[in-house]
């Protein structure tokens, strides 16, 4: 009897450890999904090899840095109450904007550049205020202070750096917690500073892997 390819896979996944084959499971399948959104992004009937191998080293990457953390305390004050627009402006400019350190002990400044991510489309009109992301302004913090899941991508002229969080987080009390993918994006400025350039919640997984697929591992700004 000849065996196809898949069929000698499928032998050697079942012949694996119970731990070995859920991670070689796992991995697979999600790279396989990074497959099918780079050729769709890019509407190219066949990858390149190396385009290959960089879905398989993110996935690696990603799945050696995930971890779900379950908010509470100050992650959670703006959650159960209305935040009005001039509210989250008052709390951007009062708790959000200034200094911090990342996991790379690189400073990012957090400035009145990055205060128009509470409006659809990055337009600073009433009309397109955002009121999820002002309940999420807690977040950045702390996504960009402890996130070990960074990734980075040119654009033009531009690098910017992606930090990942996955949070879990209760919608109301009579509600089970809900887990999202929590992004940060931070750009490295003309005078080579880092800046705070937007944020948002990805709740679905396959979203979350989709927007991953442009994104590589940063090649000069390592973390262990």
């Amino acid at each position: 009897m000849k065996y196809t390819k898949e069929d000698k896979l499928l032998r050697i996944i079942d012949g694996l450890s119970f731990n070995n084959k859920t991670v070689a499971i796992n991995v697979f399948y999600d790279a396989t999904k990074l497959f099918y959104y780079k050729q769709q992004h890019r509407n190219k009937p066949q990858l390149k090899p190396k385009e290959i191998a960089q879905c398989l080293n993110l996935i690696y990457y990603h799945h050696q840095r995930d971890r779900i953390i379950r908010v509470h305390d100050v992650l959670l004050e703006n959650f159960g109450r209305k935040i009005e627009e001039k509210k989250a402006l008052d709390y951007y400019e009062r708790k959000v904007m200034g200094q911090i350190t990342d996991q790379l002990e690189d400073v990012v400044t957090i400035d009145e550049l990055g205060m128009d991510f509470l409006y659809d489309a990055h337009e600073i009109k009433s009309e397109n205020y955002l009121e999820p992301r002002a309940k999420r302004l807690p977040w950045i913090h702390y996504a960009i202070t402890n996130s070990r899941e960074i990734y980075e991508k040119e654009e033009g002229n531009n690098v910017k750096y992606l930090y990942v969080s996955h949070f879990e987080y209760p919608v109301n009390i009579n509600e089970p917690y809900r887990t999202t993918f929590f992004l940060v994006i931070v750009l490295k400025r003309k005078d080579g500073s880092l800046g705070f350039l937007t944020a948002f919640s990805v709740d679905r997984y396959n979203q979350f892997l989709s927007k991953l697929e442009s994104w590589r591992i940063p090649y000069f700004r390592k973390i262990t």
